[in-house]
């Protein structure tokens, strides 16, 4: 009996500590639309990459205090495309207000061929 009171605390407490852990974890969220548009325009239209054909990519990124851009990591398949993000970018100031500061964003962007 003694030894059943035991297993059972020991599997109460490993299933509060995983569900406390798992509640509190900060998912990424999704870009608000002023935001996205601001970073567009920071990316420009004209991307000079010679590309033959569309593709996706995935910009992750945190707005600082200072209401900079700070780019975390640029998922895509075009190596070229990667350092043009982080350059037009990083520390770049945005004018969108209500941005949680610290917050991690990822903004889905599509390359198109020109």
């Amino acid at each position: 009996m003694k030894t059943l009171k035991t297993i059972i605390t020991v599997i109460a407490i490993s299933l509060s500590t995983v569900f406390s852990v798992t509640a509190t974890e900060n998912n990424p969220t999704s870009t608000n639309k002023k935001l996205r548009t601001e970073l567009v325009s920071l990316l420009g239209n004209n991307i000079p990459l010679e590309i033959d054909k569309s593709y996706s990519a995935e910009i992750s990124f945190i707005v600082n205090n200072d209401n900079e851009v700070i780019v975390i990591s640029v998922d895509s398949k075009v190596s070229s495309f990667i350092k043009y993000a982080k350059t037009r970018l990083n520390y770049k100031k945005v004018n969108t207000k209500n941005i949680k500061k610290g917050e991690v964003y990822r903004m889905p962007i599509k390359i198109n061929k020109k």
